[in-house]
């Protein structure tokens, strides 16, 4: 489901919700919130990039609203979908409005919305069959033909026929009004009395070309359209258009699957076509059905003052409340990852009702150095969850906001708790959480399916805010790790152990140890004056490397003290001889190194050690300097055998 906010995506969903929860199924969408024509390629490959997540595993069924894959004549996007699907799916699939292969299929019945607009256009403006063009969609696809037959079954009921000549093809989108609109005012086609387009944006691009030619609509042209959209009726000359019965054929789909997978259950019929379908607008001449009207405008008006007496927002949002919410500056001014998370979560009133919402994000995602452009990691970690204010008392309520305490769950479960029984049936939007062509994560907006909550406007740009401001953590990480760490060697410089040992200091426990390593290079002078300093750097990047194999968990930090010179620090509960055996370790790993080389030279390191039992009262100077002491022993020893 890309886009679920455009008009056809939309009542999909009103379809498939209506009947899952006849069915008592839950539904999980996954869902681009960007148009398959998003003109920023690697941003709407990220948005793409959501259904990877699709697992044949955790699913009964899947449908495919594959109109919503398609960019004008590009169907690469259908058939890649159908290549994956061809790989992994083992389950039933359904395609509405487009045939894929391999896919069972269900179209809307477009044919009888026709009729009634050709039936229109014939009884109540008077317009003679010979007067009226068709202009419809691809000619190999069925939609395209079904729109024409109904312009046929019309005039046909009548005793008329449509003859091919007025019959034109294009593809949905506004350039193929216009192109027709040129060759009307060019006299190549005679002029018609109106014109039956098979879409709203076909009919406004030639409503707007003939009007800007001088040509008078709907005095001199009557142009209707199909769908039903924003577009159509906030035009200049609001369009006369029609609401198709997608939610009809989505219900019917839901049936298709419910023959599959409950056989021996009984159907529910789908619902009957809404006989007010016909939305009247001044394109053909009538006066604009003043609905119509209205419910378009409302989902687009600014609202500059709300109603706040019953809380502090509303359920019903409009753009409005997230921009006055200040949600961006409120992002901007978290200083750590943890207090981004808590911001994002006092945000989620921004985006109700629904009964949870969970941020779901690689473990990694704070390396700024990393990107992830395809798929996502085996493990994620969960680092919001929560419930709608005035919900606490529920029985699953569970909220948290950090990334240092989130959960970590295998991806194959898509999220903890969607296997966790529920007392009534959902609808899980997995929605796609990148700054450009880097996947972060996804969020998932949990709605009961009697809510009939769809993503909007409000929630695609409040997701684009979280988007940033993750964006803006990781930027932020990486200024700081400039400032802890190493940017030869990547271990953390002396700011970054003070950082890091008093983190470790605050989780020691009683009984517990520590531990400090001094370890320096021997001869790296002679390296340097012999063999260049290029040799010296990768001398000193190679004990960077034995120094953090040895500090093998998150109990030891390994430190670049300066020059040649590294610390390895641990706390924890260590038996006695801890402290020596990370010694010996690394003198194995540098002999190791040494042994493998093939240089000219010897490599190897001087290392003293120091463990005491950790109180708050041993100082971190102390155990370095008698590490650093037994190290300069070693090093007496060791010019013994290799001469400085």
């Amino acid at each position: 489901m890309v886009n679920p906010e455009t008009a056809y995506q939309s009542r999909v969903l009103d379809g498939l919700i209506t009947q899952c929860e006849r069915y008592d199924y839950d539904i999980i969408s996954f869902t681009p919130l960007v148009d398959i024509w998003f003109y920023k390629r690697d941003y709407l490959s990220a948005e793409m990039n959501i259904f990877e997540l699709i697992d044949f595993d955790m699913i009964d069924a899947l449908v495919v609203a594959a109109i919503s894959l398609t960019r004008n004549d590009d169907y690469e996007e259908v058939r890649r979908f159908e290549r994956f699907l061809r790989e992994y799916s083992t389950k039933p699939v359904v395609s509405v409005d487009l045939p894929m292969e391999g896919c069972e299929y269900i179209s809307t019945e477009d044919a009888p919305a026709f009729s009634r607009i050709a039936a229109h256009i014939l009884d109540v403006h008077k317009v003679s069959p010979e007067d009226i063009y068709v202009l419809t969609g691809r000619k190999d696809l069925d939609i395209s033909i079904n729109r024409v037959n109904g312009v046929r079954n019309e005039f046909a009921r009548r005793g008329y026929e449509l003859d091919d000549s007025r019959v034109f093809y294009g593809d949905y989108w506004y350039p193929s009004g216009a192109e027709m609109a040129d060759r009307i005012i060019s006299g190549e086609l005679k002029m018609p009395r109106a014109v039956i387009c098979g879409s709203d944006h076909m009919a406004i691009g030639l409503a707007n070309r003939l009007v800007n030619a001088g040509i008078k609509i709907p005095e001199q042209v009557l142009v209707t359209g199909y769908d039903a959209t924003q577009d159509a009726v906030t035009n200049e000359i609001p369009i006369t258009s029609f609401e198709p019965n997608v939610k009809s054929a989505a219900q019917q789909a839901i049936n298709l699957i419910h023959r599959r997978i409950d056989p021996d259950e009984p159907e529910i019929p789908a619902d009957e076509p809404d006989e007010k379908s016909l939305c009247l607008g001044s394109s053909c001449g009538c006066q604009i059905n003043l609905n119509y009207l209205r419910s378009n405008l409302r989902l687009l008006i600014y609202k500059t003052a709300h109603d706040y007496s019953n809380g502090f927002v509303n359920d019903d949002q409009d753009m409005s409340t997230v921009i006055e919410s200040y949600m961006l500056e409120q992002l901007t001014a978290a200083k750590t990852p943890d207090d981004c998370l808590e911001q994002i979560y006092l945000l989620t009133y921004l985006i109700r009702p629904y009964r949870n919402f969970y941020l779901c994000l690689r473990p990694d995602w704070l390396n700024a150095y990393r990107t992830l452009r395809h798929g996502y990691p085996d493990i994620m970690k969960m680092v919001i969850h929560t419930i709608p204010e005035g919900q606490q008392g529920r029985e699953d309520t569970h909220i948290f906001y950090s990334d240092t305490n989130g959960e970590e769950f295998p991806l194959k479960k898509l999220l903890p708790v969607l296997d966790v029984p529920r007392d009534k049936a959902g609808v899980f939007y997995f929605v796609p959480v990148h700054f450009q062509g880097d996947t972060l994560g996804y969020a998932v907006l949990h709605c009961d399916l009697a809510d009939r909550v769809k993503p909007t406007a409000v929630f695609r740009n409040w997701v684009r805010n979280v988007n940033n401001a993750l964006e803006m953590m990781r930027a932020q990480n990486r200024l700081l790790s400039y400032s802890l760490y190493d940017s030869m060697t990547g271990l953390l410089n002396r700011r970054g152990m003070d950082r890091s040992y008093t983190s470790l200091c605050r989780a020691a426990e009683e009984g517990d140890s520590c531990l400090a390593l001094v370890i320096d290079m021997n001869r790296l002078k002679n390296i340097n004056d012999t063999y260049g300093h290029a040799e010296g750097d990768t001398a000193i990047m190679q004990l960077a490397h034995c120094a953090a194999s040895i500090a093998s968990d998150d109990r030891f930090i390994a430190v670049r003290a300066g020059g040649d010179e590294f610390y390895v620090i641990g706390l924890g509960r260590f038996d006695e001889g801890m402290a020596e055996r990370k010694r010996e370790a690394l003198l194995k790993a540098v002999s190791r190194i040494d042994a493998e080389s093939g240089k000219d030279y010897t490599f190897s390191a001087s290392v003293g050690c120091c463990q005491k039992p950790y109180t708050p009262s041993v100082k971190l100077e102390e155990l370095l300097h008698e590490a650093d002491v037994q190290m300069y022993e070693h090093k007496k020893h060791i010019k013994q055998t290799l001469p400085f």
